[in-house]
């Protein structure tokens, strides 16, 4: 079954045959490496029906698969051969020769010392829950055999989505490079890149006696950019969506999107066909969905408080002092929306991080995995708080413009080397220039010290 999943995906996801008929060939080439000589490498995922429809092969023994190799190498060559004398069409002649005299030069450089993997799933099962259950099982077993690194070589077309997905789970591109070999079939430039994950530095993978008795000495501790998006409502969509693709493009990974089922008491998410779509696709690229608040305002509530209702947020803060009874009927309403659109709601996030001890409480009640105040994120089922300060912008008035301009190198300078950075966008930020600037270059830097996005469903549950 493995074999005929890497013939069935073996061009750009799609049958191998228009590009090279010898079915039994490639998938010799391409599997047998991994399940004959390292067959405990192999992971398999299965279907409800109990079909094999993807599979993730490895190797950690260099020599071993070395030797594989050696002893099949003479045997293809001579069935490749006898093909090519025998009748292969053009396409496949032209496979051959590609593979021959400009393979290697297309193919990026790898890490030394690093187990490889290889990983295809069929059309109907490629989903981020797949990906990740195959990646995470393999990601376990090599870090408790005490495997350090590990590396795969993935095929992308045009964009970089492909190395975004890859992004999500922690891994780094080291190397790209342009591939010819599809040039005939695609309109679109295919790439080929390694993508590297140093197994060392999530504790959880490796180990935890690891980071307990050696700690930097054996590897980085796992960085991270907790990367949220607020206020998702219909007439935010088109924004939402542009800051997620500005900030992932610099800082690749995933991202939670703060929803608002009815925002300011006006039209509400169910009644946007465009926003469940896109919430719906967002979710299925493993970004992650939370509940923020329910009208994100205080229409028909008691001001309670001049300076937190009126100064801090502009009659916003929804949840600040709201009665119990309250809270928990407006969160109810909000999951019964997760609910009938199969979204999962692990998180909730009070408009203005504004919420007390009893939310929190009703929150634990009813499974939700965290929440967040806008110096720590909450793990509600251990109660642990990670203490990171949001980095935001308040833009509404000129004075807080001037304002949000310097404190954003302040904030920066005190917040972003640390372990957990946090960044919090709202719709119109990026739409002022030098918010645009500052946020760029922040995640470009964060990039470069290793960093990668991740939501906050992400952190806690890791």
């Amino acid at each position: 079954m493995v074999r005929r999943i890497c013939a069935d995906t073996g061009f750009l996801g799609t049958p191998i045959d228009p590009v090279f008929e010898d079915r039994e060939l490639f998938a010799d080439f391409l599997t047998s490496p991994y399940t004959d000589a390292e067959p405990e490498n192999c992971h398999v995922l299965e279907s409800g029906s109990g079909e094999v429809v993807g599979y993730l092969t490895a190797s950690s023994d260099e020599n071993r698969r070395r030797r594989y190799l050696l002893k099949k190498i003479p045997g293809w060559l001579v069935r490749a051969l006898r093909g090519c004398l025998g009748g292969y069409r053009p396409a496949t002649r032209r496979y051959l020769l590609w593979l021959l005299f400009r393979g290697r030069r297309e193919t990026p450089s790898a890490p030394r010392n690093a187990a490889h993997f290889h990983i295809n799933l069929l059309p109907g099962a490629r989903s981020v829950a797949a990906t990740r259950s195959l990646i995470d099982s393999f990601l376990l077993s090599a870090g408790r055999r005490g495997i350090r690194c590990v590396y795969g070589q993935m095929v992308t077309r045009g964009g970089r989505r492909g190395e975004r997905m890859f992004a999500r789970y922690g891994f780094r591109v080291t190397d790209r490079k342009k591939v010819t070999k599809f040039r005939s079939y695609s309109e679109e430039e295919v790439h080929l890149c390694t993508v590297v994950k140093d197994l060392a530095e999530s504790p959880l993978l490796y180990g935890k006696d690891l980071h307990r008795k050696g700690g930097r000495k054996h590897g980085r501790i796992e960085r991270k950019l907790l990367l949220s998006l607020h206020d998702f409502h219909p007439g935010s969509r088109a924004q939402i969506a542009e800051q997620l693709e500005f900030c992932l493009q610099a800082c690749p990974g995933s991202a939670s999107i703060l929803v608002i089922p009815e925002y300011h008491h006006g039209r509400g998410i169910e009644s946007c066909g465009e926003s469940l779509e896109q919430l719906s696709r967002w979710e299925r690229e493993g970004h992650d969905l939370a509940i923020h608040g329910y009208f994100h305002d205080r229409s028909g509530l008691p001001e309670e408080s001049f300076f937190w209702t009126r100064i801090y947020t502009d009659r916003e803060a929804e949840f600040f002092r709201l009665d119990s009874a309250e809270a928990e009927s407006r969160i109810g309403r909000a999951l019964a929306i997760w609910g009938r659109h199969g979204w999962q709601a692990r998180g909730f996030v009070a408009p203005g991080w504004l919420h007390g001890p009893s939310t929190e409480k009703i929150l634990r009640q009813k499974g939700f995995a965290y929440t967040c105040h806008l110096t720590e994120v909450v793990h509600l089922a251990e109660g642990r708080r990670d203490r990171a300060w949001a980095g935001t912008y308040s833009l509404r008035s000129p004075w807080r413009r001037r304002l949000a301009r310097g404190w954003h190198p302040v904030w920066k300078a005190l917040c972003s080397g640390q372990r957990l950075v946090r960044l919090s966008l709202h719709p119109m930020d990026l739409e002022v220039p030098f918010v645009r600037r500052q946020v760029g270059t922040l995640l470009k830097e964060l990039s470069a010290r290793g960093y990668r996005s991740v939501s906050y469903a992400e952190h806690v549950q890791v």
